[in-house]
């Protein structure tokens, strides 16, 4: 009995593949923030589920978060091109740094509602574009 209880609770957990593409300059760390509410979100990375960075790459950069329980969540990344390990923004919280979120096909403030998706599979792939 405890062997299918095991069995059953890995069956609910799956992998998210998000990738970045379109990267025009190789410079800096990109980072993939996935989170389950929107405590936080877009861009407080202490308030994210799971981090992910990703410092090798040329014009895509691709990250594997492993063992999310099945459920809602939204992702947002960013490049940190001045290697301070946060995503700059200017005195009116505009993005200094590219960006980019679940969801997301242009510009605007990124919401947990606008960019939350459902994982309910072993294995999800994302192909995500920077907006900024």
């Amino acid at each position: 009995m405890l062997l299918l209880n095991f069995a059953f609770a890995k069956a609910q957990t799956g992998s998210i593949t998000v990738s970045a593409t379109e990267i025009e300059e190789v410079k800096g760390n990109i980072y993939f923030l996935i989170y389950k509410t929107d405590e936080g979100f877009p861009k407080e990375k202490d308030k994210a589920f799971k981090v992910g960075k990703v410092s090798d790459y040329k014009t895509k950069a691709s990250y594997t978060f492993t063992d999310i329980p099945y459920g809602t969540y939204a992702i947002t990344f960013f490049k940190d091109e001045n290697g301070n390990g946060k995503l700059d923004d200017n005195f009116i919280g505009f993005p200094k740094e590219p960006v980019g979120a679940s969801n997301m096909t242009s510009m605007g403030k990124p919401s947990f509602k606008k960019c939350k998706f459902k994982l309910k599979e072993n294995t999800k792939e994302m192909t995500l574009k920077f907006v900024l």
